[in-house]
C-alpha cells in the first residue's frame, strides 16, 4: 500500500512535468508569432540588471551609514531608532529613503 503511494505522486509529479513543458511550448510559439514581444522581454531582462546594481549600491551605502550612526549615537541621545545596525538600516530606509514617516 505504501509502495502505491509513491507511485501515485511520481505519476502527479510527470503531469505536472508535461503541463509545464507544454506551456513552454505554447510560450516559444506565441514569442516567435509576436517579435515585439521578444523584444520587451530582452528589455526587460537587459534593466533587470541594472536595477539589480542600483539596489545592491543602495544598499551597500545605507550599510554604511548605518553602521555609522549606530556608533554616533550609542552614546548620544539620537532616538529611539539606531540603537542596532539593522534598526539604523531599517529607519533610513524608510524614513530617508522611501520618506515614509515625515510626520
Amino acid at each position: 500500500a505504501g509502495s502505491g503511494g509513491g507511485l501515485g505522486n511520481a505519476s502527479i509529479l510527470r503531469i505536472a512535468r508535461l503541463l509545464r513543458l507544454t506551456r513552454m511550448a505554447r510560450m516559444a510559439r506565441l514569442l516567435r508569432a509576436m517579435p515585439e514581444l521578444l523584444i520587451l522581454i530582452k528589455g526587460m531582462m537587459a534593466a533587470m540588471r541594472s536595477v539589480f546594481f542600483t539596489l545592491a549600491l543602495l544598499i551597500l551605502i545605507i550599510y554604511v551609514f548605518a553602521i555609522a550612526l549606530t556608533q554616533l549615537c550609542a552614546d548620544a541621545e539620537c532616538g529611539d531608532g539606531f540603537g542596532k545596525v539593522l534598526d539604523s538600516m531599517h529607519r533610513l530606509l524608510v524614513d530617508g529613503a522611501l520618506m515614509d514617516n515625515l510626520t
